[in-house]
């Protein structure tokens, strides 16, 4: 955020905006403490300290806290972390990455990272420009430069995470674990099954994660001799009243109304920590869920059933996966998660799309929830359900489950929306309906609050081409980054006949007439840059690419292949070595029907790499 200027000097708004100008981080902090969006870390402190706080204040139940920390915040005496991230109390400083390719694949403005996580060398040129911009967040003069103290990997790759990483952990490749993987657009429940045991040094991720937990136990007396409460905010959440919350936006820091939790304001949670059980914890099925049922996208399912019947279940040794084990500690029994095979056949026994029985009773908790018949969907599959002994004996489907809103009955192809076309479910909307027309004052007060044309970005506004070199050798060309066509992520991108498929590398598709114009030919050696970052690769010159743009290829690697840069001093990067982090305002909206927020639901998206820009130069020469 640090090299933003107003967001409004680059993108178009309506005319006398009340919300839709300025910097696009005092809009953020906005939508943080108005309960539209999450920010970690919540304070400017220890919210385990805020906590013990509020007990030596005099209170005692969660409701008591919840009105400390509201009242603290209220008068300023407990700030958010959002108004002054580059303190040093709200820096992140330990980062466990599990099986994801965050620094360079998901990492979008991966220089950025560079330098202000991990403190390591960067292509960056841009200069920082939020300086006098901003209003609630504060600004300080020196940016910080490594903040993480620890980096630990849990990968089974070598790609660019690993190679920053300060440890990693390895783990078992797929065919050294037993492990689910299905989604709701593939039709069949899939199992990952061990037919060999990890090699060398290498432990299943369920394993990793034990002896994490397992540690953490060990030591939390050193530090907790007893278990504390911390408090969390909790944002305005998707598919729940909050969604009724805000009909009209206040801001209570501005004056305009009281701050008042899961309304003005995020909800304040209380969550006790008990880290010397943490093991404890992880290997056991906890009894909320027998209690409170499971949820996902709004939909409740009951499943104290299922949950009593795995603790009545005859305790059996592995790996006879069919029937259930218990665990035991602090006088009572649970569910057992202790192996892995416990934990898929608990994630079956409970997943409305392996178990008809869940599914049936899920459609019964809908027909409440919306009003119409729902239950015989699940009536004719009640009966079936599937275990992980199953599973690696016989491929089987999903079952419909009220979660999603496809219907796969008697061997249909999932397709989406089957159940709010055919059965009439509302779509998750305030009126029910598809929406074009969004009357969120959010989206009023940008201007798109129907589908909006918007120009390309003015790179040099946008500030991706400011100081670096263009001239008449040069292309300037928005820049695309579709998912990988030779490899998935970083896995087999080292291997010899992917390598072949496209000219050993990832290399950059360009226009043949834009080419031409700059003396570029196919296989060519170019370098792609911008005051993000560099990219070193080869041209793949074709006309199916469109004039003006250029295509780099999704999750390549500073593993192979990557020559040093004439423009910058360093080692060229990846496709995210050219992006910055942008986020656009207009989709931190919320507070208010279905624009609440949900993890990995509903949210501001990263910026859209074509509002990227690059220069193309063809090299003259080449150093490894």
């Amino acid at each position: 955020w640090r090299y933003e200027q107003e967001f409004t000097e680059y993108g178009l708004t309506a005319p006398n905006p009340r919300w839709a100008k300025g910097h696009a981080i005092d809009l953020e902090a906005k939508s943080v403490r108005c309960g539209w969006m999450p920010f970690t870390p919540n304070f400017h402190r220890n919210p385990i300290d805020v906590v013990a706080d509020a007990e030596r204040a005099g209170a005692k139940t969660p409701a008591d806290i919840e009105t400390y920390v509201a009242d603290q915040v209220a008068s300023k005496k407990l700030d958010l972390a959002i108004n002054d991230p580059d303190a040093k109390e709200n820096w992140p400083r330990v980062w466990f990455i599990w099986r994801a390719n965050a620094i360079q694949s998901s990492a979008k403005g991966h220089e950025f990272f560079l330098r202000h996580y991990l403190g390591a060398h960067d292509n960056v040129i841009a200069e920082e420009r939020a300086k006098g911009k901003t209003t609630t967040v504060k600004y300080r003069d020196t940016a910080p430069q490594g903040k993480y103290d620890l980096v630990v990997d849990i990968n089974f790759r070598m790609n660019t995470t690993g190679l920053y990483s300060d440890i990693i952990l390895p783990t078992a490749f797929w065919y050294e674990k037993n492990d689910l993987n299905t989604t709701d657009l593939h039709s069949f429940l899939h199992v990952l099954g061990q037919a060999v045991p990890p090699v060398w040094e290498s432990k299943t991720d369920w394993e990793i994660f034990k002896l994490i937990a397992k540690k953490v136990s060990e030591l939390s007396p050193l530090a907790f001799s007893k278990p504390v409460r911390d408090v969390v905010l909790q944002p305005l959440m998707h598919d729940t009243p909050d969604e009724l919350a805000q009909p009209e936006i206040l801001d209570w820091a501005e004056g305009e109304c009281k701050l008042v939790p899961g309304k003005s304001f995020p909800h304040v949670r209380v969550v006790e920590r008990d880290y010397a059980n943490l093991y404890n914890k992880f290997i056991s099925f906890g009894p909320k869920a027998r209690e409170d049922g499971i949820s996902a996208v709004g939909v409740n399912i009951p499943i104290k059933k299922q949950y009593d019947h795995m603790l009545e279940n005859p305790i059996m040794p592995m790996p006879d996966a069919r029937h259930m084990r218990c665990v035991e500690w602090g006088g009572k029994r649970y569910p057992s998660l202790e192996d892995v095979l416990d934990a898929c056949n608990v994630v079956l026994m409970c997943a409305p799309v392996a178990n008809g029985e869940v599914s049936y009773q899920g459609f019964v908790n809908e027909e409440h929830h919306v009003g119409l018949p729902l239950a015989d969907i699940a009536e004719p599959t009640r009966g079936v359900s599937s275990t992980f002994y199953d599973l690696t004996r016989q491929p089987r489907r999903i079952l419909t489950s009220p979660c999603w809103t496809g219907l796969v009955n008697d061997g249909r192809a999932y397709s989406a929306w089957c159940m709010n076309v055919e059965r009439l479910v509302p779509w998750r909307t305030l009126t029910g309906r598809q929406s074009l027309y969004l009357d969120h004052q959010w989206y009023l007060d940008f201007g798109e609050h129907i589908p909006t044309y918007k120009p390309r970005l003015n790179p040099r506004k946008t500030g991706d081409i400011v100081k670096s070199r263009v001239d008449d050798r040069s292309l300037v060309l928005n820049y695309i980054t579709p998912h990988g066509k030779w490899n998935i992520h970083s896995t087999y991108k080292d291997n010899h006949r992917l390598l072949m498929l496209s000219r050993g590398m990832d290399p950059v598709w360009i226009n043949d007439r834009d080419a031409e114009k700059v003396g570029i030919e196919d296989n060519d050696w170019v370098e792609v840059y911008n005051d993000n970052g560099v990219v070193v690769t080869r041209a793949n010159v074709s006309r199916r690419i469109q004039p003006g743009t250029c295509m780099y290829y999704h999750a390549v690697e500073r593993t192979v292949y990557i020559p040093k840069s004439q423009e910058r001093k360093w080692r060229g990067g990846g496709h995210n070595s050219l992006t910055r982090i942008r986020i656009n305002p207009l989709f931190l909206a919320g507070g208010y029907a279905q624009f609440t927020y949900g993890w990995n639901y509903w949210g501001p998206t990263g910026i859209f790499t074509r509002d990227t820009h690059v220069v193309v130069r063809k090299m003259e020469k080449v150093e490894w």
